[in-house]
């Protein structure tokens, strides 16, 4: 249903009321209501107002609205069962079929629409006969009822339950400018800006004050580790991990004790073999930061590493008209955003295979060595080194750790991983040129525009990967997981030629 109302060209108000219906929800759920209502009043056309010369357009917007969200599988709320292997003759010597459940995910009956508030507060104004125009919002809006998968105990027979898991909500502002600089005759020049702050936090979570979620790049991998953190009152897009400290120097060591072929560390050096998943801790080992100064790192070292959201955001565009010339370029851009490079922590590493592929990072002009290649410390070319001191002369200048400092299949979530990932993009460029009129009149034409359009054209960002616009998360967690950079493909680049003819 929807009512509109409008009162001498000033005041204006839409209601509006939305029903849905979802086959997805129980009977007694399967109803959405979601009204929203939207107030307007256009300032400028008031008498005092009237005479302005520097303010042709000024309309101020209030708005409140809600939407419901069903994205959740088809069967979530049901519990299905399918026929399985014959067990053999049963009571009454008949054979006996198998039924169990179709899948992983227990069902919920209790499931009810996610909903989604959305208020704003904005302006739209045009000042100096629309030579600049623009809007001006701030908003609030909130997420009750979150659809979300969560684990379960495995004692249940299943793995994980969709259930209604807490409140979020993001406020922020958003302006946006388009100004005509320049109107001649045979010159037009005009341009687009816009940019955006948004901050999102955790309201309300499933009865706990805060919680650890799996991005799942990796898979079983990962090891059942949490990679993200969320808490009440927080921020969404937390990563969570160890702090890198560099790696294990051969002054952190005492002694070597050749029979055993083990390193004992000096007293007060925290030992990260059991995290790392290599027991024989020694000279060039992954080192991580012992934050509650135990003298051992474990999982109470961790902390949140950084944040995958964006402090600001926008654009920024130009378009020109020279003579039978035109041209557009737009560039966007973000900043503070952080991008959780798994690259650097798949890639920098032997994990299941002795020998795999590794970036150039762990070339062997950076990374801690064991083996005295050209003789020059030992002696004897290709020995494996394991005094102290020759390790320190072997390695003086090595920045990066041994990739063999790390347990089979063990991956570890560290800060090293994490990159600023804050960047200014040429999104796209078009050039064009229209052909004169007294060339295609001729032909019978009223317009002839050839052009050329680039996308993605340049990439300015201090991010050791591909694009740091970029989130790979898997499983039913992607919306909690942000800025996973997981083996993702570059962003393509095209080039598009074209032809606008109007008979």
């Amino acid at each position: 249903a929807r009512l509109d109302y409008q009162y001498d060209n000033r005041y204006l108000a839409t209601f509006t009321l939305r029903g849905d219906a979802s086959s997805k929800f129980s009977k007694e759920n399967r109803l959405g209501f979601f009204p929203a209502i939207a107030l307007a009043w256009k300032i400028s056309e008031e008498p005092f107002l009237a005479n302005s010369t520097s303010i042709n357009d000024l309309k101020l917007r209030v708005s409140y609205g809600e939407t419901g969200n069903d994205r959740i599988d088809p069967t979530a709320t049901q519990l299905l069962f399918a026929g399985s292997t014959l067990r053999g003759p049963g009571f009454g010597n008949y054979d006996n079929t198998y039924y169990k459940p179709t899948g992983t995910t227990l069902y919920n009956p209790n499931l009810v629409w996610e909903t989604t508030i959305n208020r704003n507060i904005g302006l739209d104004f045009g000042l100096f006969q629309s030579r600049i125009t623009g809007t001006l919002d701030f908003y609030k809006n909130s997420t009750r009822d979150l659809l979300l998968q969560s684990a379960i105990p495995s004692n249940t027979g299943f793995t994980t339950q969709w259930d209604n898991i807490g409140s979020t909500s993001n406020k922020g502002v958003e302006l946006g400018l388009n100004a005509s600089l320049v109107e001649k005759k045979d010159f037009v020049l005009g341009m687009n800006f816009n940019v955006a702050k948004n901050v999102a936090k955790i309201d309300e979570l499933d009865g706990t004050d805060s919680r650890f979620f799996q991005s799942n790049w990796a898979s079983t991998d990962l090891k059942d580790r949490d990679d993200y953190y969320i808490e009440v009152g927080g921020k969404l897009g937390d990563i969570y991990g160890y702090v890198t400290d560099g790696y294990y120097q051969p002054s952190d060591f005492a002694s070597y004790n050749e029979a055993t072929d083990t390193y004992t560390l000096n007293d007060g050096v925290p030992n990260s073999g059991n995290t790392v998943g290599n027991n024989k801790i020694r000279p060039g080992f992954l080192k991580l930061k012992d934050l509650d100064g135990d003298g051992q790192i474990t999982s109470k070292d961790r902390q949140v590493i950084g944040n995958a959201l964006p402090d600001a955001q926008g654009g920024l565009g130009l378009n020109a008209v020279f003579k039978a010339f035109d041209a557009s370029i737009f560039f966007n851009w973000a900043v503070g955003n952080d991008v959780y490079n798994t690259g650097k922590i798949q890639y920098n590493q032997f994990r299941r295979v002795t020998y795999g592929n590794l970036l150039s990072t762990m070339s062997s002009d950076y990374r801690f060595t064991y083996v005295d290649v050209d003789g020059s410390i030992t002696g004897t070319a290709g020995n494996i080194v394991t005094d102290l001191d020759q390790l320190a002369e072997l390695n003086q200048g090595k920045t990066m750790w041994s990739p063999a400092s790390y347990g089979v299949a063990q991956a570890v979530i560290h800060s090293w991983a994490v990159e600023d990932g804050s960047y200014i993009r040429l999104n796209n460029l078009t050039l064009g040129y229209t052909l004169p009129k007294s060339i295609i009149s001729k032909l019978r034409m009223q317009q002839v525009r050839a052009y050329v359009t680039g996308n993605n054209l340049k990439l300015w960002t201090n991010y050791s990967g591909y694009d740091p616009e970029v989130s790979t998360s898997r499983g039913s967690y992607s919306s909690l997981t942000p800025g996973v950079d997981y083996s993702s493909f570059p962003r393509s680049r095209s080039y598009t030629f074209g032809l606008n003819v109007i008979f």
